[in-house]
């Protein structure tokens, strides 16, 4: 476990025994809360105890755990996942409620610059942080000084690229800037026009089988666990 990570949850009363993964991004609509339920879902299907903290005002992340709630009433067999509304200004309450689990997913709004202490105080408790970003000129102006003030405080980061399109040239421009700024996942997401169907009933790509979405969030997730030692 990173140094730097252990220090921050000492520093906020927290027991080391959790790994904290903090979903970032100064850029809104990059794909944050879709990463964050499908990586719940993962460790969900994979036993892993985990427990989503949603920090946008937004709630998105909640909203959708409320429906999945609903959903297994009728439907059990889907996973069980755990999601609770935390705000940042109680990050170190925020950062107990994880308290007996083995995973933390915090999902965070945009505008990071408007919240810097509080999203510091995340990032030195976090394990990882994930980065999500569309391969956009306007996506990248915003992400990639962000990797390098967060490479510059010491903080393991690592952008997941999304709504991906290898066949064009703006996408292998856009990779390349990033992977000169800092980590990049070697799994991207793919643009999928159904990504968002499950999420009305509170479900992932994850949850159908055969589903032809399923395999970048399976990397990603194996990915993501080797990463934090999980």
């Amino acid at each position: 476990m990173p140094e730097i990570a252990s220090q921050g949850r000492a520093a906020a009363g927290v027991s080391p025994q959790c790994r904290f993964l903090l979903v970032s991004s100064p850029k809104g609509g990059s794909g944050k809360s879709v990463l964050s339920r499908h990586i719940l879902v993962s460790a969900a299907q994979s036993g892993v105890r985990a427990i989503g903290l949603d920090f946008d005002r937004q709630q998105t992340l909640a909203k959708w755990s409320v429906r999945r709630a609903r959903t297994r009433e009728a439907f059990p067999d889907f996973a069980d996942t755990t999601v609770e509304s935390v705000a940042l200004q109680d990050w170190r309450g925020a950062l107990k409620r994880a308290e007996g689990y083995e995973l933390a997913v915090m999902d965070t709004p945009p505008s990071v610059e408007d919240h810097l202490p509080a999203i510091d105080a995340l990032a030195e408790a976090a394990d990882l942080i994930l980065i999500p970003a569309v391969c956009t000129q306007d996506d990248i102006e915003s992400v990639v000084p962000w990797v390098k003030a967060l490479n510059g405080k010491g903080f393991k980061c690592s952008v997941v690229l999304n709504r991906a399109n290898r066949r064009t040239t703006s996408y292998v421009r856009m990779r390349g800037l990033l992977v000169k700024a800092g980590a990049v996942c070697p799994t991207e997401l793919p643009q999928l026009e159904d990504i968002h169907v499950p999420s009305i009933k509170g479900l992932t790509l994850l949850d159908y089988k055969q589903s032809r979405g399923i395999a970048p969030f399976e990397e990603i997730w194996a990915y993501l666990r080797r990463e934090v030692q999980l």
